[in-house]
């Protein structure tokens, strides 16, 4: 299988699952995740003056957490050409990213997946295909007609460019308050906010 269709492939299972794979999920475990791909690196804190939820990641996947440690959206930086994602069994593999919008649209629709397309007036010389892979989770797969957003000049791509890819759920209730009784799980759960 070629590279960029390689991760078409992986794009229409994360479209269709709401995953990368069986573990890399929405509302994945936090330490389940540890355990499976390694310690993940920390990105930081979403918001300045609270600790969750946090963001954290494992090759070039983002990923933000809340303070029950369960995955609440990931990202996938496509714009870069190419990137790491971690695999079962192995330790990364490295996609092409180059897909364009036919590509894409090819390997959703073989895969008998349903999308809407939205677009923005404010935000020219983009859209965003958007799945529904489960109740309240959203996939979204944004496309650009331009490799460089930022030189207007260039013409537009005869065939759209992925640039982005997310996934993000609606249902989260509240979260318990962490159990200050407990240590430290490694990543920050002893760490008062900051308000």
């Amino acid at each position: 299988m070629p590279v960029a269709a390689a991760f078409a492939h992986r794009l229409t299972e994360l479209a269709t699952t709401g995953g990368l794979g069986a573990a890399l999920r929405y509302d994945a475990s936090l330490p389940e995740l540890a355990a499976r791909f390694g310690d993940p690196y920390d990105c930081g804190r979403v918001h300045k003056d609270s600790r969750w939820p946090h963001a954290f990641g494992w090759g070039d996947v983002w990923t933000v957490f809340c303070r029950c440690r369960r995955l609440r959206s990931l990202s996938l930086p496509t714009w870069h050409g190419e990137l790491e994602l971690p695999e079962p069994g192995e330790e990364f593999t490295t996609y092409d990213t180059r897909v364009t919008e036919s590509a894409l649209t090819a390997a959703l629709t073989a895969a008998g997946c349903r999308w809407e397309t939205v677009t923005y007036e404010h935000i020219p010389g983009q859209r965003t295909l958007e799945v529904a892979p489960a109740p309240e989770v959203r996939v979204a797969l944004v496309l650009v007609d331009r490799i460089d957003r930022i030189d207007r000049d260039q013409p537009p791509a005869a065939d759209w460019l992925l640039h982005t890819v997310s996934l993000w759920g609606y249902d989260h209730p509240d979260c318990p308050e962490p159990d200050r009784t407990l240590p430290d799980d490694g990543w920050g759960a002893d760490t008062p906010d900051r308000r």
